[in-house]
């Protein structure tokens, strides 16, 4: 004989089975979603294991199928973007970065942390603390904002004339060299550089033209410079040039050629040959300085002298 069940109970469980296929269409359709969204997505649970990995994840870090589906330690999944070089960075900046990651993950902290991966693409960070321990992670790609924010700061640091360090940014950088021979005492000079008559440049020949010989010395500067140098634009026809691990006498033999190549370029405007020159004062750092300051006047001083005996000239301080 069978058993009779309750209508009641029959219904209970069609309604309980009616319920779960509905909650399981419902996440399954939010899977597909939140799989289809350009930010990267990573679900954690309390051990910090992987339970979700979304394709755009996938894409940023070039993450197999076979690991983001493997509920492995979310570390792992990191460390695999390592092995691979997705980032654009070097290998010891990449442990600060990971760990720093790692860190926020652990305390839930929401602040945004940003890196650029290999192919170009910012990527911005956020870690949410979910209510079962677990941690909802955010990649999203702000690689045009990273860029607009690049272009800025470079705008805000160069001279847009002649694409030198603007004076602003150069003191910055100069007064960091100045620190360096502080503390460890290496060799350190500096050339002031002027362009000769420049005034009269710009009202014989007009200002184009002026422009064209403070562009012909900037290049000559950005080119003829070691790599380690500083160079950058002071003031309208003013120049400076650091130069790292260099005596005074290495200075002066710099100035003097870099002197040299500005004598033999032929600035051309209008089909008119300008004859452009410059003068150099070079000084170097030693025990006696207060500060970058006085560094900087000493070359000044000795610009002035080179321009006092003749123009198209250099001169050191102390003088010989």
């Amino acid at each position: 004989m069978n058993a009779i069940v309750p209508i009641g109970e029959v219904a209970g469980n069609q309604t309980s089975s009616r319920n779960a296929a509905d909650v399981a269409a419902e996440l399954a359709a939010l899977r597909a979603v939140v799989d289809d969204l350009a930010n990267g997505i990573v679900v954690l649970d309390k051990d910090r294991r992987v339970q979700f990995v979304n394709r755009a994840f996938r894409r940023f870090w070039r993450v197999p199928d076979e690991l983001a589906d493997s509920r492995q330690t979310f570390v792992k999944l990191m460390y695999h973007g390592r092995g691979i070089n997705a980032y654009a960075v070097p290998p010891d900046q990449l442990g600060d970065y990971v760990a720093k990651q790692l860190a926020l993950i652990r305390t839930g902290d929401e602040r945004p942390l940003s890196i650029r991966l290999a192919n170009g693409e910012a990527i911005q960070f956020r870690c949410k603390a979910l209510p079962d321990g677990g941690r909802l992670l955010t990649y999203g790609n702000v690689s045009e904002l990273a860029d607009e924010a690049e272009t800025l700061e470079r705008l805000a640091c160069v001279d847009r004339l002649t694409g030198l360090n603007n004076r602003r940014h150069f003191l910055t950088l100069a007064e960091s060299e100045w620190l360096r021979f502080r503390r460890y005492g290496r060799p350190l000079a500096f050339l002031m550089i002027d362009i000769d008559r420049f005034k009269s440049i710009n009202t014989t020949y007009g200002h184009d033209a002026g422009d064209e010989a403070i562009k012909a010395v900037a290049e000559i500067l950005r080119t003829y410079k070691r790599t380690s140098d500083i160079a950058g634009r002071l003031g309208a026809e003013e120049f400076a040039l650091m130069l790292l691990e260099a005596t005074l006498d290495n200075a002066v033999a710099a100035a003097e050629r870099l002197r040299q190549l500005v004598a033999e370029r032929a600035v051309i405007v209008g089909g008119r040959r300008i004859a452009v020159t410059v003068s150099i004062g070079v000084s170097t750092c030693h025990a006696d300085l207060g500060g970058f300051d006085e560094l900087l006047k000493e070359a000044d001083v000795a610009l002035y002298e080179a321009k006092r005996s003749g123009h198209n000239r250099v001169c050191r301080s102390p003088p010989d």
